[in-house]
């Protein structure tokens, strides 16, 4: 077993075990309350997708520059993983 697979051992159940307290504490949260967060997310989300779509400094006519950013988007903002082809892979 290397050096790193020894560390991420640790990392994976400290992340189970955060995880699980968010869990617990999360349960005790009014669920209009994670609505309303879910909501805001969702509206900042398309509001940066509005940005993209509008900004004139991409100049490529096939927009891959904008479908870039918009990968980037979700996966920096939202953690998703979006797996798409690149056409220049």
């Amino acid at each position: 077993m290397s050096s790193q697979n020894k560390q991420d051992i640790p990392i994976t159940l400290y992340h189970e075990v955060v995880g699980q307290m968010m869990l617990d504490y999360v349960e005790h949260i009014h669920p209009t309350v994670i609505e309303k967060a879910m909501e805001n997310r969702a509206i900042r989300t398309l509001e940066a997708i509005r940005r993209i779509l509008e900004d004139d400094s991409y100049n490529d006519p096939e927009c891959f520059e904008r479908v870039d950013a918009l990968v980037m988007l979700f996966f920096k903002e939202l953690g998703i993983n979006i797996n798409r082809h690149s056409e220049l892979d």
